[in-house]
């Protein structure tokens, strides 16, 4: 429809972007020529840059417009409207300014409707970036079970996009155990409408993790259930932690144990073995009761072991702190086991790092932890064997590492965590031992890790920070 508008003020303008966009869907205005007695009014400027002819001559372009066919009058003026209803052609139709009002509301519901898009738009950004930056699994479904949303984290874990979940089921996208899980956990949060929370196991790459696992129903605004939504936390490291702390509790349950018990047998076994001894040394080696004799020296021996570890376990000294080079922790440990019978068969060999730093530590209480190692890989072997004792300096991490490494039969997965466990023994000891050893590192800031060796093996690694602080003369 062929346009003139007369009025080149603010709402010239805006009738031009009207009749330029697509908002005016039932009524198509093509403005051919914008009037106005001030060529400089803004409407009159919009309207030469948009391309379209302007005119200070009201009649001149209304009697000579070819087809004209709408004049908008937005001039205010009932005299101007007058003479306008005067001039016009017949089948030429007329908005006066008092129904172009109509215009500006337009324009208003339009800026309204623009500012309501670009808040929402906002918002689904804001959305996307807390659920792609969140380090929780998230992810919404449908009733169906099909993916609408999943954060990158819960693609990542199981090597997917984002893309590969949306629209999809979890026994599409997920190993059956895991897809059976989820679609139990969903059916109980949709029957029951609550939210509703779980500890699950979830294997990834072969490895279990703990997630702490939220779930609650997503309803429209009757109330009515449209999906579920699921937050998950890994909550491995807490667990591990509490693990830790239970362990510490049963350390310390044990050492008030030790503290009352292992003094009051202490006497007693002093006693049996001094009136062994005596006996033995009036018995002749042909005497029928000589080897029991022995046997009973032998074991009670085995039990003053036993009470030493304890005592030792019980007292949980805290190290006398000095500067400590690694290498000469190996020496020490090695200067004691020397003459013991465990060793005679065993080749001990080392690999020592001149340059390594040195340590803040006990010399005592490390060689002790150096030795455990020593006797419990000796005893793995069956006293035959190789044991290569190395020190090593971790430059990311900043400690020295003391290694123990033997070609035994190795340490079986499902025994790893436990071997540190207070009397916990494969081989009918005492089990203290490592028990006493993984203490004391702790109390110098360090740990042991396990590991298996290329010949099938145990290894054992001592981490213990590193210190660059000059040793007293």
């Amino acid at each position: 429809m062929k346009t003139v508008i007369i009025g080149g003020g603010k709402g010239c303008r805006a009738i031009i972007d009207l009749a330029r966009g697509s908002f005016l869907k039932e009524l198509t205005i093509d403005v051919v020529c914008v009037v106005d007695i001030d060529p400089n009014a803004r409407g009159m400027i919009y309207a030469r840059e948009k391309g379209i002819k302007t005119s200070t001559d009201m009649y001149l372009t209304v009697l000579k417009t070819i087809e004209l066919e709408l004049i908008i009058e937005l001039t205010g003026n009932d005299e101007v409207l007058r003479e306008i209803q005067g001039m016009m052609k017949p089948g030429t139709k007329l908005i006066d300014h008092t129904f172009a009002h109509i215009f500006w509301d337009l324009v208003n519901a339009r800026e309204e409707q623009q500012n309501h898009v670009r808040e929402i738009e906002a918002a689904e950004r804001r959305f996307k970036s807390f659920i792609d930056s969140a380090d929780d699994w998230i992810s919404i479904k449908d009733n169906q079970g099909k993916y609408l949303i999943v954060n990158p984290v819960v693609a990542n874990a199981f090597h997917h996009k984002v893309e590969d979940f949306i629209g999809k089921t979890a026994d599409e996208v997920l190993p059956p155990d895991l897809a059976r899980m989820i679609k139990m956990h969903d059916r109980q949060v949709t029957e029951t409408k609550r939210h509703l929370g779980w500890d699950e196991i979830v294997l990834i790459d072969g490895v279990e993790h703990h997630f702490q696992a939220n779930r609650f129903p997503l309803t429209d605004h009757e109330g009515a259930v449209t999906g579920t939504c699921t937050i998950m936390r890994d909550v491995s490291s807490e667990k591990e932690l509490q693990n830790q702390l239970v362990q510490a509790g049963k350390l310390a349950a044990v050492g008030q144990l030790a503290a009352g018990v292992a003094h009051e047998i202490n006497n007693p076994l002093t006693g049996i073995l001094a009136f062994a001894e005596d006996m033995k040394d009036d018995l002749s080696y042909d005497d029928p009761h000589f080897e029991d004799v022995k046997v009973i020296i032998k074991e009670t021996l085995r039990c003053r072991d036993i009470v030493r570890n304890l005592l030792d376990f019980a007292r949980q000294e805290a190290p006398k702190l000095d500067n400590v080079n690694p290498n000469d922790v190996i020496d020490q440990a090695m200067s004691l086991i020397a003459k013991l019978p465990q060793f005679r068969n065993v080749n001990i060999q080392k690999n020592i790092n001149n340059n390594i730093p040195h340590i803040l530590g006990d010399l005592q209480q490390l060689q002790q932890v150096i030795l455990n190692l020593m006797l419990n890989a000796a005893e793995a072997m069956q006293g035959r064997g190789s044991i290569m004792l190395t020190t090593e300096y971790d430059r990311r991490h900043d400690r020295c590492v003391i290694l123990v490494e033997d070609d035994g039969p190795g340490i079986p997965g499902n025994l790893v965590d436990k071997i540190f466990e207070p009397f916990f023994s494969t081989k009918g000891t005492n089990g203290l031992g490592l028990a006493v050893s993984w203490g004391i590192v702790e109390r110098h800031h360090g740990t042991i890790e396990i590991d298996m060796a290329a010949n099938g093996g145990a290894i054992f690694r001592v981490l213990l920070p590193a210190t660059y602080t000059k040793k007293k003369k």
